[in-house]
């Protein structure tokens, strides 16, 4: 006679702990939203302002070039549409005096004619300026470089006195990614990636603590293969490359 088969009460605990149909990969972790910074302007670096391993807020400030090329290019700017503000009410006034002797057939159609078109090659003289002005004031912004999002600074590629030149490519200046979130990616067989969606939960567990998250991407680098990216919020101490695990409903 057979001995009937007893599970032992652990065993039990631990299956009966996890939900049916649940999956468990092993993962790593990574930075989220990698993200290489450079400037779209030519300029020397006058000031870095971080350095590798820290944590900034959205907007700080990163690197700053030498402003005195571009202040100096600002307020050539500025004067130009100050000179063009001068004539262009000229020209205005002159065209209403025109009017007024035309109205009194003092004045000829052609030299009506006449004070109308200079009055509209300053206009569009001075629309230009403007035009240069805002690009001017553009370019000072683009001077100075700024965390995009809440970053930590995972390296810093320049130091002050060095040259920056956008002629051609725009060098990496810092790399960051973002500091309140991570990703834990795991690599997956066409079975077991079956059911996962975008936007579905799962769980992250590193260092033996779990934490809730967001299935971010289920992406397939090549044919057979697909990359299951799970997005949570960073623990403490968290770094990428450590090992972690995904559960998923």
């Amino acid at each position: 006679m057979m001995r009937p088969f007893i599970v032992p009460a652990v065993l039990l605990a631990a299956a009966l702990s996890q939900p049916l149909g649940a999956a468990e990969f092993q993962a790593i972790l990574g930075w989220a939203d990698r993200t290489a910074l450079s400037l779209p302007v030519s300029g020397l670096v006058k000031e870095v302002h971080v350095r590798a391993g820290q944590v900034v807020p959205a907007g700080a400030l990163l690197i700053s070039l030498d402003p005195r090329l571009f202040e100096a290019r600002l307020r050539e700017a500025r004067a130009g549409v100050q000179a063009l503000e001068r004539k262009r009410a000229e020209a205005e006034r002159e065209v209403e005096r025109a009017k007024e002797l035309y109205a009194r057939t003092v004045l000829s159609n052609v030299e009506l004619e006449k004070a109308h078109i200079d009055q509209q090659q300053i206009d569009g003289q001075y629309q230009q300026a403007r035009a240069q002005l805002q690009v001017a004031e553009i370019e000072r912004g683009y001077s100075l470089l700024r965390a995009p999002f809440a970053a930590r600074v995972l390296s810093v590629n320049t130091a002050a006195g060095e040259a920056v030149s956008a002629a051609l490519q725009a060098p990496v200046l810092v790399e960051v990614a973002r500091a309140e979130v991570m990703d834990a990616i795991a690599t997956l067989r066409p079975d077991e990636a079956q059911g996962l969606r975008p936007g579905g939960k799962a769980e992250v567990e590193v260092n033996g603590r779990r934490v809730a998250g967001e299935i971010l991407a289920l992406e397939s680098p090549r044919e057979g293969g697909y990359r299951l990216v799970v997005r949570v919020a960073a623990g403490e101490g968290w770094l990428a490359g450590l090992p972690a695990k995904i559960f998923t409903p």
